[in-house]
């Protein structure tokens, strides 16, 4: 008799997780018997994946994004203003010196708008650094304290809430994934154990197809996304069984 081929749904990482559950429920819902007699279970796998998608947006977007975004925006916007501001001393004699010295050090760091995130609030981090330190004489002597204090408000609120939005999502989203894929895993079972109790009692006519379909997508799975070493042959002719070997054995990865 047909069967699926077991795998270990832990050892997926997210994204090729998701991926791999999306394309078995695809392939058992095409099949016009399996789609009616397991209707309510197919609905159940269908929320189940979808409880994944959404536990993996959370990395993806988060209520912090927006402010972040609006902060980093601020803190660009204060160093331009910066930036100009100590251009202009530059045409008077007792600060050219000083504005000189400053529109390098400026240079040096290369801040662009378009920098990823954290490589920018760790050069904004560095450069506030030496405008308080060494720096500091000259920013007096321009009277550009408040930018510096400006721009140093923004960063840190920034660095705040990238640091407030990575702990929710460790404690919330990593849960709520573990969750979800507990779900998909039970789900993706009843599924494939309901078709395959189809098979003993009605034969093999209506899901041979569907069975080899799938089968040849958890080999390719196993090979590629799991580095598994596989058997040519499938449940039903003598080759690789279940064997149990589709569990929870290992906490998700990725």
């Amino acid at each position: 008799m047909k069967k699926f081929i077991g795998i270990t749904l832990g050892k997926f990482n997210r994204g090729a997780y998701f991926d791999f559950m999306t394309k078995i429920y695809a392939l058992l819902a095409a099949n016009p018997q399996i789609a009616k007699k397991a209707a309510a279970l197919l609905a159940l796998f269908a929320a189940a994946i979808a409880q994944v998608d959404a536990a993996l947006a959370i990395k993806r977007k988060s209520e912090y994004t927006a402010e972040i975004a609006e902060l980093n925006v601020q803190r660009h916007a204060l160093l331009a203003a910066l930036k100009a501001a100590v251009r202009g001393f530059l045409h008077i004699a007792s600060t050219q010196k000083e504005a000189t010295e400053l529109g390098q050090l400026f240079k040096d760091y290369g801040i662009r708008r378009k920098m990823q995130l954290n490589q920018a609030t760790g050069l904004f981090s560095n450069l506030i650094a030496d405008l308080e330190g060494e720096f500091a004489p000259s920013i007096k002597k321009m009277n550009l304290q408040t930018f510096v204090t400006n721009l140093k408000t923004a960063n840190t609120q920034l660095q705040q809430l990238s640091e407030e939005r990575l702990d929710d999502y460790n404690a919330n989203g990593t849960a709520r994934l573990v969750e979800a894929r507990k779900n998909a895993d039970a789900a993706y079972r009843q599924v494939l154990d309901y078709v395959e109790a189809l098979v003993q009692v009605e034969g093999e006519t209506n899901y041979a197809a569907t069975i080899d379909r799938v089968n040849t997508e958890i080999k390719h799975f196993k090979q590629d996304a799991l580095g598994d070493k596989v058997k040519d042959k499938i449940p039903g002719t003598g080759g690789d069984g279940q064997g149990g070997d589709d569990g929870e054995e290992e906490p998700p990865q990725g």
